[in-house]
């Protein structure tokens, strides 16, 4: 993980860490096989339990609740969002694999750089 990701809070590093490497695990597989499934759901599982860890940790960092419920709401569209695309994926809707991904990507990435990074103004307030 690109260590300018870090946000100084060991339990969220590691658990952002985890949710790279089961990315990676995604872009493992090959396009068709039906190990896309397995792997998409280990990953939107991994991401709602690091989304519920993550929103224990901000309530205790003092954040102003404005920017809390933004985050808690970003959570929910990601969940809503990666549980569309699993499901477009177990009924065989046709998505395709290179689709899966970038969508996967963009919600992991974009949610810690424009979220998570502004965590780091409140772990050091703790």
């Amino acid at each position: 993980m690109n260590k300018n990701l870090l946000l100084g809070a060991p339990h969220i590093d590691h658990q952002h860490s985890e949710l790279f490497h089961s990315f990676q695990r995604l872009l493992s597989i090959a396009p068709g096989e039906e190990a896309i499934a397995d792997a998409l759901s280990r990953l939107t599982n991994l991401i709602h339990e690091h989304f519920q860890s993550e929103e224990k940790f901000m309530a205790g960092i003092n954040m102003p609740d404005v920017e809390m419920l933004d985050h808690v709401k970003a959570h929910g569209q990601i969940i809503e969002d990666l549980t569309a695309i699993h499901l477009e994926t177990m009924f065989g809707m046709g998505v395709p694999f290179e689709e899966i991904v970038n969508r996967a990507s963009i919600y992991v990435n974009q949610h810690i750089i424009e979220f998570d990074l502004g965590l780091k103004a409140y772990i050091g307030k703790q």
